[in-house]
Protein backbone atom coordinates (compact mmCIF):
# COMPACT_ATOMS: atom_id res chain seq x y z
CA UNK A 1 0.00 0.00 0.00
CA UNK A 2 0.85 3.39 -1.16
CA UNK A 3 2.18 6.00 1.85
CA UNK A 4 -1.24 8.02 0.30
CA UNK A 5 -3.23 5.12 0.71
CA UNK A 6 -2.51 4.11 4.09
CA UNK A 7 -2.87 8.13 5.46
CA UNK A 8 -6.21 8.22 3.62
CA UNK A 9 -7.46 5.10 5.24
CA UNK A 10 -6.04 6.44 8.79
CA UNK A 11 -8.29 9.87 8.15
CA UNK A 12 -10.71 7.49 7.29
CA UNK A 13 -10.81 5.09 10.08
CA UNK A 14 -10.88 8.56 11.87
CA UNK A 15 -13.85 9.96 10.80
CA UNK A 16 -15.59 6.54 10.78
CA UNK A 17 -15.21 7.02 14.37
CA UNK A 18 -16.81 10.48 14.74
CA UNK A 19 -13.97 12.98 13.93
CA UNK A 20 -14.87 15.77 11.97
CA UNK A 21 -12.17 18.10 14.02
CA UNK A 22 -8.49 17.53 12.90
CA UNK A 23 -5.76 19.62 14.82
CA UNK A 24 -2.30 19.04 13.24
CA UNK A 25 1.39 20.00 13.69
CA UNK A 26 3.30 19.78 10.56
CA UNK A 27 6.42 17.81 9.93
CA UNK A 28 8.16 15.78 7.02
CA UNK A 29 7.07 12.77 9.12
CA UNK A 30 3.45 13.27 8.62
CA UNK A 31 3.26 14.38 5.08
CA UNK A 32 1.13 11.69 3.85
CA UNK A 33 -1.32 12.64 6.34
CA UNK A 34 -1.61 16.25 5.66
CA UNK A 35 -1.66 15.80 2.34
CA UNK A 36 -4.77 13.82 2.47
CA UNK A 37 -6.74 16.63 4.65
CA UNK A 38 -5.70 19.07 2.57
CA UNK A 39 -7.34 17.41 0.10
CA UNK A 40 -10.64 17.02 2.03
CA UNK A 41 -13.75 18.66 3.48
CA UNK A 42 -13.01 18.34 7.31
CA UNK A 43 -12.51 21.00 9.50
CA UNK A 44 -8.78 21.47 10.23
CA UNK A 45 -6.62 23.72 12.36
CA UNK A 46 -2.79 24.27 12.61
CA UNK A 47 -0.48 24.77 15.46
CA UNK A 48 3.57 24.93 15.84
CA UNK A 49 3.17 23.12 19.62
CA UNK A 50 1.54 19.85 19.78
CA UNK A 51 0.80 20.11 23.52
CA UNK A 52 -1.43 23.19 22.88
CA UNK A 53 -3.06 21.27 20.09
CA UNK A 54 -3.81 17.73 22.17
CA UNK A 55 -5.78 20.36 24.72
CA UNK A 56 -7.31 22.17 21.85
CA UNK A 57 -8.93 18.93 20.28
CA UNK A 58 -9.83 18.00 24.25
CA UNK A 59 -11.79 20.86 23.97
CA UNK A 60 -13.69 20.58 20.78
CA UNK A 61 -14.31 17.10 21.88
CA UNK A 62 -16.09 18.26 24.93
CA UNK A 63 -17.96 20.82 23.25
CA UNK A 64 -19.22 19.02 20.67
CA UNK A 65 -19.47 15.57 22.30
CA UNK A 66 -17.18 13.94 19.40
CA UNK A 67 -14.05 12.68 19.35
CA UNK A 68 -11.11 15.20 17.56
CA UNK A 69 -8.12 14.83 16.04
CA UNK A 70 -4.64 15.25 16.28
CA UNK A 71 -2.28 14.85 13.87
CA UNK A 72 1.87 14.71 14.75
CA UNK A 73 4.94 13.93 13.36
CA UNK A 74 7.43 11.74 14.85
CA UNK A 75 9.86 11.74 17.92
CA UNK A 76 9.14 13.68 21.11
CA UNK A 77 6.05 15.25 19.28
CA UNK A 78 4.05 12.32 20.41
CA UNK A 79 5.21 12.49 23.57
CA UNK A 80 3.77 16.17 23.91
CA UNK A 81 0.50 14.58 23.49
CA UNK A 82 0.88 12.61 27.24
CA UNK A 83 -0.80 15.19 29.35
CA UNK A 84 -3.70 15.79 27.42
CA UNK A 85 -4.49 12.21 26.63
CA UNK A 86 -3.99 11.35 30.56
CA UNK A 87 -6.90 14.09 30.67
CA UNK A 88 -8.67 12.70 28.35
CA UNK A 89 -8.33 9.26 30.18
CA UNK A 90 -9.39 10.28 33.37
CA UNK A 91 -12.84 12.80 31.94
CA UNK A 92 -13.65 10.33 29.71
CA UNK A 93 -13.54 12.90 26.46
CA UNK A 94 -12.87 10.98 23.26
CA UNK A 95 -9.55 11.72 21.83
CA UNK A 96 -8.09 10.37 18.39
CA UNK A 97 -4.31 11.01 18.65
CA UNK A 98 -2.53 10.08 15.12
CA UNK A 99 1.43 9.59 14.98
CA UNK A 100 3.56 9.43 12.17
CA UNK A 101 6.35 7.25 12.51
CA UNK A 102 9.75 6.56 10.88
CA UNK A 103 9.61 2.35 9.69
CA UNK A 104 10.05 -0.18 12.33
CA UNK A 105 13.79 -1.07 11.36
CA UNK A 106 14.50 2.35 13.08
CA UNK A 107 13.35 1.39 16.33
CA UNK A 108 15.67 1.20 18.95
CA UNK A 109 18.77 2.52 16.79
CA UNK A 110 19.14 6.12 17.77
CA UNK A 111 18.01 7.41 14.46
CA UNK A 112 16.72 11.59 14.62
CA UNK A 113 13.18 11.16 15.24
CA UNK A 114 13.01 7.58 15.97
CA UNK A 115 11.37 6.98 19.68
CA UNK A 116 9.27 3.99 20.84
CA UNK A 117 6.35 5.51 19.82
CA UNK A 118 4.06 1.72 19.56
CA UNK A 119 2.64 1.78 23.38
CA UNK A 120 3.89 5.35 24.58
CA UNK A 121 0.81 6.01 26.28
CA UNK A 122 0.50 3.06 27.91
CA UNK A 123 -3.52 2.86 30.13
CA UNK A 124 -4.31 6.53 28.70
CA UNK A 125 -4.99 4.55 25.53
CA UNK A 126 -7.24 1.92 26.71
CA UNK A 127 -10.03 3.69 27.11
CA UNK A 128 -11.45 7.20 26.05
CA UNK A 129 -8.14 8.03 23.82
CA UNK A 130 -7.61 6.20 20.43
CA UNK A 131 -3.90 5.97 19.39
CA UNK A 132 -3.12 4.93 16.20
CA UNK A 133 0.57 5.02 14.83
CA UNK A 134 1.62 4.73 11.46
CA UNK A 135 5.01 4.42 9.86
CA UNK A 136 6.03 6.37 6.49
CA UNK A 137 8.46 4.86 4.91
CA UNK A 138 10.64 7.16 1.64
CA UNK A 139 9.80 8.69 -0.24
CA UNK A 140 6.90 10.02 1.49
CA UNK A 141 4.48 11.39 -1.06
CA UNK A 142 3.84 8.68 -3.41
CA UNK A 143 1.56 9.49 -5.30
CA UNK A 144 -1.06 12.22 -6.37
CA UNK A 145 -3.69 13.23 -3.79
CA UNK A 146 -6.73 15.19 -6.27
CA UNK A 147 -10.06 15.80 -5.06
CA UNK A 148 -9.97 13.39 -1.87
CA UNK A 149 -13.19 13.64 0.48
CA UNK A 150 -13.96 12.14 3.78
CA UNK A 151 -16.85 9.74 2.15
CA UNK A 152 -17.33 8.37 5.56
CA UNK A 153 -19.18 11.26 6.47
CA UNK A 154 -22.00 11.12 3.85
CA UNK A 155 -23.64 8.70 5.52
CA UNK A 156 -24.74 11.49 8.48
CA UNK A 157 -27.38 14.49 7.99
CA UNK A 158 -25.36 17.11 6.79
CA UNK A 159 -22.24 15.27 6.89
CA UNK A 160 -21.52 15.44 10.43
CA UNK A 161 -21.82 12.25 13.09
CA UNK A 162 -24.04 13.17 16.07
CA UNK A 163 -22.13 13.58 19.11
CA UNK A 164 -21.78 11.03 21.79
CA UNK A 165 -22.45 11.46 24.98
CA UNK A 166 -19.80 11.55 27.40
CA UNK A 167 -18.27 8.41 28.59
CA UNK A 168 -20.83 6.20 26.52
CA UNK A 169 -19.57 4.07 23.72
CA UNK A 170 -17.09 6.78 22.90
CA UNK A 171 -15.10 3.94 20.87
CA UNK A 172 -15.96 1.15 19.70
CA UNK A 173 -13.40 -0.95 21.55
CA UNK A 174 -13.92 1.19 24.63
CA UNK A 175 -17.28 0.07 25.99
CA UNK A 176 -16.07 -2.43 28.90
CA UNK A 177 -13.06 0.14 29.64
CA UNK A 178 -15.88 2.98 30.54
CA UNK A 179 -18.32 1.20 32.91
CA UNK A 180 -18.38 -0.44 36.45
CA UNK A 181 -17.71 -4.28 35.97
CA UNK A 182 -21.27 -5.92 36.95
CA UNK A 183 -21.56 -9.83 38.09
CA UNK A 184 -22.95 -12.05 35.79
CA UNK A 185 -26.67 -11.18 35.46
CA UNK A 186 -26.71 -7.87 37.12
CA UNK A 187 -29.11 -4.79 35.26
CA UNK A 188 -26.66 -2.52 35.49
CA UNK A 189 -29.91 0.18 35.50
CA UNK A 190 -30.98 -1.84 38.80
CA UNK A 191 -31.50 0.56 41.31
CA UNK A 192 -28.76 0.59 44.08
CA UNK A 193 -30.22 0.24 47.87
CA UNK A 194 -29.25 3.48 50.07
CA UNK A 195 -27.13 3.20 53.52
CA UNK A 196 -27.72 6.32 56.24
CA UNK A 197 -30.72 8.21 57.44
CA UNK A 198 -28.74 11.59 57.26
CA UNK A 199 -26.49 10.99 54.01
CA UNK A 200 -24.79 13.64 52.17
CA UNK A 201 -25.29 14.61 48.36
CA UNK A 202 -22.24 15.72 46.83
CA UNK A 203 -22.88 16.48 43.14
CA UNK A 204 -19.19 16.43 40.70
CA UNK A 205 -19.62 17.23 36.84
CA UNK A 206 -22.56 16.39 34.77
CA UNK A 207 -23.35 15.91 31.54
CA UNK A 208 -26.78 18.19 31.14
CA UNK A 209 -28.43 15.26 29.88
CA UNK A 210 -28.09 13.39 33.40
CA UNK A 211 -29.01 16.56 35.51
CA UNK A 212 -33.29 16.37 35.12
CA UNK A 213 -32.50 12.49 36.80
CA UNK A 214 -30.16 13.78 39.32
CA UNK A 215 -32.26 17.00 40.12
CA UNK A 216 -35.89 14.22 40.57
CA UNK A 217 -33.51 11.88 43.04
CA UNK A 218 -32.08 14.54 45.27
CA UNK A 219 -35.53 16.54 45.61
CA UNK A 220 -37.08 12.89 46.86
CA UNK A 221 -34.19 12.17 48.96
CA UNK A 222 -34.39 15.88 51.02
CA UNK A 223 -30.93 15.25 51.98
CA UNK A 224 -28.55 18.24 52.16
CA UNK A 225 -26.74 19.05 48.89
CA UNK A 226 -23.15 19.97 47.90
CA UNK A 227 -22.90 20.77 44.74
CA UNK A 228 -19.08 21.87 42.46
CA UNK A 229 -19.76 24.12 39.87
CA UNK A 230 -19.58 21.55 37.40
CA UNK A 231 -22.30 20.03 38.20
CA UNK A 232 -24.94 22.66 36.34
CA UNK A 233 -26.95 22.60 39.61
CA UNK A 234 -25.34 24.86 42.10
CA UNK A 235 -27.61 27.32 41.00
CA UNK A 236 -30.49 25.55 40.59
CA UNK A 237 -33.74 26.95 41.43
CA UNK A 238 -35.32 23.49 42.37
CA UNK A 239 -32.61 22.72 44.60
CA UNK A 240 -31.90 25.99 46.46
CA UNK A 241 -33.53 24.45 49.87
CA UNK A 242 -31.44 21.71 49.57
CA UNK A 243 -27.80 23.55 48.71
CA UNK A 244 -24.82 23.77 51.08
CA UNK A 245 -24.35 27.46 50.87
CA UNK A 246 -21.71 28.59 52.66
CA UNK A 247 -19.06 26.55 51.39
CA UNK A 248 -16.78 23.78 51.93
CA UNK A 249 -16.40 24.33 55.73
CA UNK A 250 -20.24 23.76 56.11
CA UNK A 251 -20.12 20.49 55.13
CA UNK A 252 -18.10 19.96 58.85
CA UNK A 253 -20.79 21.11 60.96
CA UNK A 254 -23.50 18.62 59.81
CA UNK A 255 -23.88 15.37 61.73
CA UNK A 256 -23.82 12.86 57.88
CA UNK A 257 -23.77 9.40 58.70
CA UNK A 258 -23.03 8.44 55.30
CA UNK A 259 -21.91 9.87 51.66
CA UNK A 260 -23.78 9.88 48.14
CA UNK A 261 -21.94 11.20 45.23
CA UNK A 262 -23.25 11.74 42.12
CA UNK A 263 -20.97 12.39 38.80
CA UNK A 264 -17.62 12.63 38.63
CA UNK A 265 -14.79 12.71 41.26
CA UNK A 266 -15.24 16.27 43.26
CA UNK A 267 -12.37 18.26 43.65
CA UNK A 268 -13.40 19.38 47.39
CA UNK A 269 -10.84 18.72 50.53
CA UNK A 270 -13.79 17.09 52.12
CA UNK A 271 -13.47 14.15 49.55
CA UNK A 272 -10.08 13.29 50.10
CA UNK A 273 -10.68 13.34 54.09
CA UNK A 274 -13.34 10.73 52.94
CA UNK A 275 -9.69 8.40 52.86
CA UNK A 276 -8.23 9.90 56.00
CA UNK A 277 -10.06 11.29 58.87
CA UNK A 278 -13.66 10.34 57.85
CA UNK A 279 -12.50 6.60 56.62
CA UNK A 280 -15.69 5.71 59.26
CA UNK A 281 -18.35 7.30 56.45
CA UNK A 282 -20.54 4.63 53.93
CA UNK A 283 -19.51 5.46 50.70
CA UNK A 284 -21.53 4.90 47.05
CA UNK A 285 -21.14 6.61 43.67
CA UNK A 286 -23.15 7.61 40.95
CA UNK A 287 -21.05 7.94 37.48
CA UNK A 288 -20.53 7.88 34.49
CA UNK A 289 -17.10 7.32 34.65
CA UNK A 290 -15.80 4.01 36.49
CA UNK A 291 -13.35 6.15 38.67
CA UNK A 292 -13.91 5.75 42.51
CA UNK A 293 -12.18 9.28 43.20
CA UNK A 294 -10.37 7.25 46.78
CA UNK A 295 -9.18 4.14 47.87
CA UNK A 296 -12.61 2.57 48.85
CA UNK A 297 -16.25 2.83 48.02
CA UNK A 298 -18.28 1.54 44.60
CA UNK A 299 -19.18 3.44 41.57
CA UNK A 300 -22.73 2.26 39.99
CA UNK A 301 -23.96 3.95 36.57
CA UNK A 302 -25.82 7.13 37.08
CA UNK A 303 -29.05 4.80 35.42
CA UNK A 304 -28.77 2.63 38.76
CA UNK A 305 -29.97 6.00 40.69
CA UNK A 306 -32.96 5.04 42.82
CA UNK A 307 -35.51 7.14 42.08
CA UNK A 308 -37.85 5.47 44.52
CA UNK A 309 -36.31 6.99 48.37
CA UNK A 310 -37.47 7.65 51.49
CA UNK A 311 -37.32 11.09 52.17
CA UNK A 312 -34.96 12.13 54.76
CA UNK A 313 -35.61 14.43 57.66
CA UNK A 314 -34.60 17.89 57.32
CA UNK A 315 -32.03 19.47 59.93
CA UNK A 316 -33.25 23.45 59.62
CA UNK A 317 -30.56 23.49 62.88
CA UNK A 318 -28.13 23.12 59.81
CA UNK A 319 -29.70 24.78 56.96
CA UNK A 320 -30.39 28.27 59.12
CA UNK A 321 -26.50 27.73 60.45
CA UNK A 322 -25.39 27.75 56.89
CA UNK A 323 -27.78 30.61 55.88
CA UNK A 324 -26.58 32.92 58.27
CA UNK A 325 -22.60 31.94 57.56
CA UNK A 326 -23.80 32.81 53.58
CA UNK A 327 -24.82 35.94 54.23
CA UNK A 328 -21.88 36.88 56.85
CA UNK A 329 -19.66 36.04 53.84
CA UNK A 330 -21.23 37.60 50.82
CA UNK A 331 -21.05 40.56 53.59
CA UNK A 332 -17.22 40.21 53.48
CA UNK A 333 -16.36 40.00 49.93
CA UNK A 334 -18.63 42.84 49.13
CA UNK A 335 -16.76 45.30 51.47
CA UNK A 336 -13.83 44.00 50.30
CA UNK A 337 -14.44 44.07 46.31
CA UNK A 338 -10.03 44.56 45.94
CA UNK A 339 -9.59 41.07 47.57
CA UNK A 340 -8.95 37.97 45.84
CA UNK A 341 -12.49 36.50 46.14
CA UNK A 342 -14.31 39.65 46.36
CA UNK A 343 -13.10 39.85 42.52
CA UNK A 344 -14.70 36.73 41.76
CA UNK A 345 -18.06 37.44 43.37
CA UNK A 346 -18.05 40.84 41.62
CA UNK A 347 -17.09 38.78 38.26
CA UNK A 348 -19.79 36.40 38.32
CA UNK A 349 -22.19 39.01 38.56
CA UNK A 350 -21.07 40.73 35.61
CA UNK A 351 -19.96 37.98 33.11
CA UNK A 352 -23.33 38.08 30.58
CA UNK A 353 -25.89 35.44 31.64
CA UNK A 354 -26.21 31.90 29.90
CA UNK A 355 -21.77 32.25 29.17
CA UNK A 356 -20.00 29.18 28.96
CA UNK A 357 -17.54 30.05 31.61
CA UNK A 358 -14.49 27.89 32.00
CA UNK A 359 -12.14 27.73 35.36
CA UNK A 360 -8.28 26.81 34.57
CA UNK A 361 -7.13 25.00 37.47
CA UNK A 362 -7.96 24.74 41.43
CA UNK A 363 -7.57 28.26 43.00
CA UNK A 364 -10.15 29.84 39.98
CA UNK A 365 -12.84 26.62 40.64
CA UNK A 366 -12.41 26.87 44.44
CA UNK A 367 -12.76 30.65 45.10
CA UNK A 368 -15.96 30.18 42.11
CA UNK A 369 -17.04 27.80 44.60
CA UNK A 370 -16.64 29.94 47.33
CA UNK A 371 -17.41 33.36 45.79
CA UNK A 372 -19.82 33.46 43.33
CA UNK A 373 -23.16 34.56 42.89
CA UNK A 374 -25.67 31.89 43.47
CA UNK A 375 -28.02 33.42 41.77
CA UNK A 376 -29.74 31.35 38.50
CA UNK A 377 -27.34 33.61 35.92
CA UNK A 378 -27.37 30.34 33.19
CA UNK A 379 -23.92 29.43 33.26
CA UNK A 380 -22.80 26.29 31.54
CA UNK A 381 -19.46 25.62 33.82
CA UNK A 382 -16.56 23.91 32.33
CA UNK A 383 -12.99 22.83 33.40
CA UNK A 384 -10.57 20.07 33.11
CA UNK A 385 -10.76 18.15 36.62
CA UNK A 386 -10.21 14.81 35.13
CA UNK A 387 -6.39 14.69 36.16
CA UNK A 388 -6.71 18.31 38.05
CA UNK A 389 -3.29 19.05 35.86
CA UNK A 390 -2.45 22.89 35.21
CA UNK A 391 -1.78 22.15 31.35
CA UNK A 392 -3.46 23.40 28.47
CA UNK A 393 -5.85 25.44 30.31
CA UNK A 394 -6.43 28.19 27.78
CA UNK A 395 -5.72 25.67 24.77
CA UNK A 396 -8.77 23.89 26.27
CA UNK A 397 -10.92 26.80 26.65
CA UNK A 398 -10.05 28.09 22.84
CA UNK A 399 -11.38 24.25 22.12
CA UNK A 400 -14.51 24.78 24.10
CA UNK A 401 -15.86 28.21 22.72
CA UNK A 402 -19.30 27.83 21.75
CA UNK A 403 -20.58 30.19 19.23
CA UNK A 404 -23.61 30.46 20.30
CA UNK A 405 -22.98 32.07 23.35
CA UNK A 406 -20.18 34.22 25.10
CA UNK A 407 -16.88 32.60 26.43
CA UNK A 408 -15.41 33.55 29.07
CA UNK A 409 -11.83 31.63 30.66
CA UNK A 410 -10.88 32.28 34.02
CA UNK A 411 -7.31 31.42 35.05
CA UNK A 412 -5.10 32.39 37.12
CA UNK A 413 -1.27 33.75 36.60
CA UNK A 414 0.88 31.08 36.81
CA UNK A 415 -1.69 28.93 34.83
CA UNK A 416 -2.05 31.65 31.74
CA UNK A 417 2.05 31.85 31.90
CA UNK A 418 2.11 27.48 31.44
CA UNK A 419 0.11 27.76 28.21
CA UNK A 420 1.05 30.94 27.17
CA UNK A 421 1.28 29.69 23.46
CA UNK A 422 -2.23 28.76 23.50
CA UNK A 423 -3.47 32.32 21.62
CA UNK A 424 -1.79 30.70 17.89
CA UNK A 425 -5.10 29.67 17.49
CA UNK A 426 -7.10 32.54 17.63
CA UNK A 427 -6.66 33.72 13.99
CA UNK A 428 -7.76 30.69 12.72
CA UNK A 429 -11.69 30.86 15.14
CA UNK A 430 -14.64 32.55 13.72
CA UNK A 431 -13.89 36.16 13.78
CA UNK A 432 -17.29 36.76 15.44
CA UNK A 433 -16.88 34.04 18.02
CA UNK A 434 -17.72 35.89 21.52
CA UNK A 435 -14.90 35.16 23.83
CA UNK A 436 -12.69 36.34 26.85
CA UNK A 437 -9.57 35.66 29.12
CA UNK A 438 -9.70 36.85 32.07
CA UNK A 439 -6.60 36.37 34.70
CA UNK A 440 -6.36 37.14 38.33
CA UNK A 441 -2.49 37.98 38.51
CA UNK A 442 -1.59 37.33 42.19
CA UNK A 443 1.79 37.47 41.28
CA UNK A 444 2.46 33.56 41.95
CA UNK A 445 0.93 30.42 43.17
CA UNK A 446 -1.08 31.57 46.39
CA UNK A 447 -3.31 28.34 46.65
CA UNK A 448 -0.19 27.64 48.10
CA UNK A 449 -0.03 30.30 51.12
CA UNK A 450 -3.19 28.55 52.60
CA UNK A 451 -2.12 24.67 52.52
CA UNK A 452 -1.65 24.19 56.54
CA UNK A 453 1.61 21.50 55.50
CA UNK A 454 3.29 24.86 53.50
CA UNK A 455 2.94 27.48 55.98
CA UNK A 456 5.44 26.02 58.45
CA UNK A 457 8.11 26.32 55.75
CA UNK A 458 10.02 29.41 55.72
CA UNK A 459 8.34 32.36 54.10
CA UNK A 460 10.30 33.38 51.96
CA UNK A 461 11.90 29.64 50.45
CA UNK A 462 7.67 29.53 49.67
CA UNK A 463 6.99 32.71 48.38
CA UNK A 464 10.35 31.73 45.87
CA UNK A 465 10.19 28.24 45.39
CA UNK A 466 6.71 27.13 46.40
CA UNK A 467 4.58 29.97 45.37
CA UNK A 468 6.74 30.86 42.50
CA UNK A 469 6.15 34.20 43.31
CA UNK A 470 6.72 37.06 40.38
CA UNK A 471 6.21 40.82 39.32
CA UNK A 472 5.05 39.83 35.59
CA UNK A 473 2.23 41.60 33.64
CA UNK A 474 0.23 40.61 30.58
CA UNK A 475 -0.57 43.55 28.77
CA UNK A 476 2.59 42.84 26.60
CA UNK A 477 1.65 39.23 26.16
CA UNK A 478 -1.89 40.23 24.75
CA UNK A 479 -0.12 42.52 22.39
CA UNK A 480 2.27 39.89 21.31
CA UNK A 481 -0.78 37.99 20.06
CA UNK A 482 -2.95 40.73 19.61
CA UNK A 483 -5.82 40.38 21.76
CA UNK A 484 -5.62 43.46 24.12
CA UNK A 485 -9.27 43.78 23.48
CA UNK A 486 -10.02 40.56 25.16
CA UNK A 487 -7.78 39.90 27.66
CA UNK A 488 -8.52 41.35 31.28
CA UNK A 489 -5.98 40.97 34.23
CA UNK A 490 -7.19 41.63 37.50
CA UNK A 491 -4.66 42.15 40.39
CA UNK A 492 -6.19 41.65 43.79
CA UNK A 493 -5.06 43.78 46.41
CA UNK A 494 -2.85 41.58 48.62
CA UNK A 495 -3.49 43.40 52.20
CA UNK A 496 -7.44 43.16 51.01
CA UNK A 497 -7.25 39.60 50.14
CA UNK A 498 -5.59 38.75 53.49
CA UNK A 499 -7.87 40.72 55.40
CA UNK A 500 -11.05 38.54 53.53
CA UNK A 501 -9.77 35.24 54.47
CA UNK A 502 -9.23 36.58 57.76
CA UNK A 503 -12.55 37.50 58.10
CA UNK A 504 -13.86 34.37 56.46
CA UNK A 505 -11.80 32.06 58.63
CA UNK A 506 -13.19 34.12 61.62
CA UNK A 507 -16.71 32.72 60.87
CA UNK A 508 -15.43 28.98 62.10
Amino acid sequence: MTNIAEARRVIEQACGLGATDFCVCAGSRNAPLLAVLAGSDLRIYSFVDERAAAFFALGRAKLTGRPAAVVTTSGTAVAELLPAAIEAHYSGTPLILITADRPARYRGTGAPQSIEQEEIFGVYARGAVTHINVEFDEPLIDEEVVNWSAGVLAGWPGGVPPPTRQARNILPSTTAARTRAEPAGEDASAPVALRGKRPLIILGGLDSTDRPRVREFAIKLNAPIYAEPLSGLREDPALAHLVITAGERMIGRGDFDSVIRIGNVPTLRFWRDLDESRAHLPLISFSALPFTGCSRGEVHPLAALPLEVTPRDRDEAFFADDRERAASIAQILDGEQESELGMFRSLSKTIPQNARVYLGNSLPIREWDLAATRDPRGFEIAANRGANGIDGQISTFFGQCDESRANVCVVGDLTAIYDSNAPWIVQQLDAGMDWRIVIINNGGGRIFSRVPSLRKLDASMRARIIENAHAIRFDHWAAMWRIEDRVTELRPDAEASRRAWARYDALW
